[in-house]
């Protein structure tokens, strides 16, 4: 069933109960004024039946004619009293002006009902109805209580009126929600329904009209999420599309080196001194190319999530060795070491010890390779509540914001005059960050031109 059907078979549901409620209540209203009346009607038939109301020593009021007597000098009694005398007539000995009929009583149905219940009868006039007691005395006159209904139907009409009124706003309130949010919860909805298949059948750049008006709605949501989906999924597929052809060409510049030297011994054009050269570098490139897909092989298995070693890795050590080889490569530059000695035992994290080497000596590499000598490398191991900092910061020249901002992605170089020969892939920070993420890590860069680069590796401390 659809939401509008269920949403209009609910509206229809509450107006019928709504309808009952009304009946129910005008009803209970109806009952709890007819037994007050009855109370009254009992009350006097008690007198009745103790003799203080004999028939015989009461005589009909002699009632003056209409307009010669003003209605305010008459009884204020709404109750009606009469006998029924042997012979079958009706002899009204309490009336008076609050009503102007009497009740409709049938001398030949006392005999078969004693009367000793209340019960409604017509009038024999204009009047609606008479609440009714009968009571029998020894001598065969029956005594006759009735109070008219006039104003308990009035009240209940007047109740009528304002339940029907009540009830006409409430429907009205709820068929304006009804229909608010069939236009503005369900339209949106349609809309991405019919988007999604329109992007399903191929209309790729398909998005849904974003209204301001829907902004805060659940549909409204709904909206901007889904064309946000659409964007990052375009986005992903654009990433994907320019890692590809950024893959075929890191392979094609070895493959290339390597069919052409390979067609070059083939016909016989080298010496030996320079077959042995050309065989270097078939071997060289095999070795890079080889290299190339061992980096995007490991960015394959870390984006499938696959699990790492896990052991306890002490980040100290690993910082202090990464130190060594770096001076080892460059005995000449300055690399300093802080550690947080009074913390040491507490520098240690749980994950893979070769993929965490991996890190942070690729960091300190690529400050060593593209920095100038004369360019200091610090390096700091620091206890940030339960988490581990690594820095690996230099005083060389920085980056600018445009490489700051992609330094991170697949196959991006920060110097863009550096050819693929004499550079990596562009691999190495994508990684990086990869493996740190897999640790429940962040890996940031902090740079602006002139003011060197600090990489900041968080991570999470070892559980004591």
């Amino acid at each position: 069933m659809k939401l509008r059907t269920r949403l209009l078979v609910g509206f229809g549901a509450v107006v019928a109960v709504l309808s009952l409620a009304m009946i129910f209540v005008v009803r209970s209203q109806r009952s709890y004024l007819l037994e007050r009346i009855d109370q009254q009607l009992s009350e006097a038939a008690r007198f009745g039946r103790g003799g203080l109301i004999d028939p015989r020593r009461m005589s009909p009021p002699a009632l003056p004619p209409p307009g010669d007597a003003d209605a305010s000098d008459l009884p204020a009694s709404s109750l009606f009293i009469g006998m029924v005398t042997t012979g079958g007539t009706l002899i009204p000995l309490v009336s008076d002006a609050l009503f102007d009929d009497i009740p409709d009583v049938d001398p030949a149905t006392l005999s078969r009902d004693p009367g000793q219940s209340p019960r409604t009868v017509g009038a024999d006039g204009e009047a609606d109805a008479f609440r009714l007691l009968t009571v029998p005395r020894p001598d065969g006159v029956w005594v006759v209580f009735a109070i008219p209904l006039e104003e308990t139907d009035a009240a209940i009409n007047r109740l009528l009126v304002t339940l029907g009124l009540a009830s006409l706003l409430v429907v009205a309130a709820l068929a304006a929600t009804t229909w608010g949010t069939i236009r503005h919860g369900l339209r949106p909805i349609r809309k991405v329904t019919e988007a999604a298949a329109a992007v399903a059948a191929g209309s790729r750049g398909r998005r849904v009209e974003d209204s301001s008006d829907d902004a805060r709605t659940e549909a409204g949501l709904l909206v901007r999420t889904f064309n946000q989906m659409l964007d990052e999924r375009d986005a992903a597929d654009g990433r994907l599309r320019q890692f590809v052809a950024d893959a075929s060409h890191e392979l094609r510049t070895p493959l290339t080196s390597i069919r052409g030297y390979s067609d070059l011994i083939l016909d016989n054009a080298f010496s030996a001194t320079q077959q042995h050269d050309a065989i270097g570098r078939i071997q060289a490139e095999s070795l890079r190319m080889g290299s190339l897909i061992e980096d995007l092989l490991t960015l394959a298995r870390l984006d499938e999530g696959r699990p790492l070693a896990v052991e306890e890795v002490d980040l100290a050590a690993i910082v202090e060795e990464t130190a060594r080889d770096a001076r080892a490569v460059q005995p000449t530059r300055s690399i300093v070491v802080d550690l947080d000695d009074g913390e040491r035992s507490a520098l240690v994290v749980t994950g893979d010890d070769a993929r965490l080497r991996q890190v942070f000596g690729g960091l300190v590499h690529n400050a060593v390779v593209h920095t100038p000598l004369d360019s200091e490398i610090h390096l700091s191991v620091r206890l940030a509540g339960e988490r581990v900092m690594v820095c690996v910061a230099d005083t060389g020249p920085g980056f600018d914001a445009e490489f700051a901002e992609h330094a991170f992605d697949r196959f991006s170089r920060g110097d863009s005059s550096r050819s693929r020969n004499a550079g990596g892939a562009g691999l190495g920070l994508s990684i990086a960050r990869s493996i740190v993420e897999a640790h429940g890590g962040t890996l940031v860069l902090e740079t602006s031109p002139g003011h060197g680069a600090t990489f900041r590796a968080d991570l999470p401390r070892k559980p004591d």
